[in-house]
């Protein structure tokens, strides 16, 4: 994708990796900070976490009705005074579905200023990848993420340009000496979430809970990939900051393991909701009937990162815990039996 108005400027490796090595030999300094007790759910009915599942063939309009299907955006911009953060995945510049479209974002935060939410109070918070991403700034611009940014108004904040911050949340037993996150993040009065739905090579798969490693700096990265208590180390991510929803947009999907675009399943689906487990393991089950490589090997609930969360108390992936609220604006013949699959897959 060429954003309009700017140069497109390659993202190699090897210009990703001298960056990284900068920033890892010179960390940025994280001063330590209280811990901020989790966020109450926004989005919940009667006790359980309310996940909307939106078959539609159009992005956009798939993301209005998961809008409103949840409830709208009342609860998210309602008493707000600071600022409301959304983080997507750039851990690269390759395009969608291998990261996320930029009219995701487009919609979220044109929904917030529908909402009546001050656009100069919305803020695109994102650091890329080592391998292929650095700097973050020009990835979002080959994105297109700085062209919606620019064109609404918004702000935008490279983690990798910005300050950091120290948090030591008491369940954590992974990160023995805090967890460093942007400054933006941990000030941000809430955090929407933009995640892609795709299988990972050592997390298994990538959705809401994994978004966390792109809120890490040079330090925590190395941390984090040194071969030892890999999924606790992710998933324990999540306790140091809160997210307040989460847009998933599965409308391609990437599921071999090669993560071949040619060969993504076109499924059409959006799933929102405002936890992080609940809404990954709608995601997973979808993952597993699509076959994704090392998703479908084994029942949805046995996955580590959803079975790490429920012990953190991040949330649950059982159905019995879920409202699950669909729509089906496409008239997909089959999606009445995708849905019950998807029930079928989280009972336990």
């Amino acid at each position: 994708m060429k954003e309009m108005g700017a140069k497109r400027i390659e993202v190699t490796q090897e210009g990703s990796m001298e960056v990284y090595r900068r920033f890892l030999e010179s960390p940025p300094a994280g001063p330590p900070v209280p811990f901020k007790k989790p966020r109450r759910e926004l989005y919940s009915s009667k006790g359980r976490s309310v996940v909307a599942v939106v078959r539609s063939n159009s992005r956009l309009k798939g993301i209005e009705e998961a809008v409103r299907l949840v409830g709208g955006l009342g609860p998210l911009v309602n008493g707000v005074e600071g600022e409301i953060l959304i983080k997507p995945n750039c851990n690269t510049d390759d395009p969608f579905p291998r990261d996320t479209h930029p009219d995701t974002v487009m919609a979220m935060a044109e929904g917030l200023i529908s909402s009546g939410f001050p656009v100069k109070r919305i803020v695109l918070g994102e650091i890329s990848g080592r391998a292929r991403g650095l700097p973050t700034r020009q990835t979002l611009a080959n994105l297109g993420m700085k062209r919606v940014a620019d064109d609404l108004g918004m702000k935008m904040a490279c983690f990798d340009e910005g300050e950091w911050v120290t948090v030591r949340p008491p369940g954590s037993r992974a990160w023995p000496n805090g967890i460093k996150i942007p400054r933006s993040v941990y000030d941000a009065d809430k955090v929407v979430l933009a995640p892609i739905v795709r299988p990972h090579s050592t997390a298994t798969f990538t959705i809401s809970l994994k978004l966390a490693v792109g809120m890490l700096d040079s330090v925590g990265r190395e941390w984090l990939h040194d071969g030892v208590n890999h999924h606790e180390k992710l998933v324990e991510l999540n306790l140091a900051y809160s997210a307040d929803l989460i847009v998933a947009d599965a409308t391609e999907m990437l599921v071999d393991r090669d993560l071949t675009p040619s060969r993504a399943a076109k499924t059409g689906i959006i799933v929102m909701g405002s936890n992080r487990v609940a809404t990954d393991a709608i995601c997973v089950a979808l993952m597993k009937l699509y076959k994704a490589h090392g998703v479908s090997e084994r029942p949805v609930l046995d996955h580590e990162q959803l079975k790490i969360g429920e012990r953190l108390g991040l949330g649950s992936p059982r159905i019995g815990d879920i409202e699950l609220r669909t729509a089906n604006p496409a008239c997909d013949e089959g999606f009445d039996d995708l849905v019950s699959a998807i029930e079928d897959e989280l009972e336990g």
